[in-house]
């Protein structure tokens, strides 16, 4: 049986599976250290990685060869780097990191590995290191963040799904859901975006979205969070969190039913 930590797999066990490997599944949680404006820690990304993982593995089935690798706590967080507590590493050394690790799993016997983030940053490094690792290593990879697998239907506005993309209603649900001791309630506040602005005044330019800009954080919004943060409650961040543990569980499923002899 595959250990679902990796960490806590021993090297004669890896070696003894290593002929089962290519049929299982290696995850890799990838955040951040950044801040999250002045209600929310700046492990939020890390917390809530850690925390998704745990309510991937309460519903997976024993027998399902997945396993998981330490979360990867600072990836690539550029566009916070004007706001104090943020630490990151530059996308293409993230890329570098994720295709180093991704080397070491195709060495140990796996082909079947999936990039999942916690961070919207990272996306550009896990796409790159996603496309290297299947052009030299043959490796099948998925790049996703949790927040791909959506919310549940009415969870919260469509406003504020559209504009809280950091520090907003979902990222303040969950982490009143996994770590309330850390949120700082009375500085929980509506952050206005420049997003909105721009939907008021231009045809066509937006901050994010299909026809975006380069931004850093303060562009948006001085305090470095967007999104009303006022309209999360940890009943909300649980079912966001069940939502997308559900979600990403099928996707498992799918890497695992995959037939690695239908690529190229």
């Amino acid at each position: 049986m595959l250990a679902r930590r990796f960490e806590e797999a021993s090297a004669a066990e890896l070696g003894r599976a290593r002929d089962h490997l290519a049929e299982a599944v290696a995850v890799l949680p990838i955040a951040a250290t950044e801040q999250h404006g002045p209600h929310l820690p700046i492990g939020t990304d890390s917390i809530i990685a850690d925390h998704m993982v745990e309510a991937v593995l309460s519903g997976l089935p024993d027998d399902w060869p997945v396993t998981f690798l330490p979360t990867m706590r600072i990836g690539a967080s550029a566009e916070h780097a004007g706001l104090p507590g943020t630490l990151s590493h530059d996308w293409d050394l993230t890329a570098r990191l994720l295709i180093s690790l991704g080397e070491g799993l195709s060495k140990t016997g796996f082909r079947r590995l999936v990039f999942v983030s916690s961070h919207g940053g990272n996306t550009p490094s896990m796409d790159a290191a996603a496309l290297h690792l299947r052009q030299t290593m043959a490796m099948m990879v998925s790049a996703v963040s949790w927040q791909r697998f959506g919310l549940p239907d009415g969870v919260l506005p469509e406003a504020e799904i559209a504009h809280g993309i950091h520090g907003g209603a979902v990222e303040t649900a969950l982490m009143l859901h996994f770590r309330p001791d850390l949120v700082r309630h009375d500085a929980v506040a509506a952050f206005p975006s420049l997003q909105t602005e721009l939907e008021r005044g231009a045809k066509r330019l937006r901050a994010h979205g299909r026809i975006g800009f380069a931004w850093s954080a303060g562009d948006l919004n001085p305090q470095g969070a967007v999104g009303d943060a006022r309209l999360a409650t940890p009943e909300i961040g649980r079912a966001i969190a069940c939502h997308q543990a559900v979600g990403f569980i099928e996707l498992l499923a799918d890497m695992l039913a995959f037939d690695l002899k239908r690529l190229a």
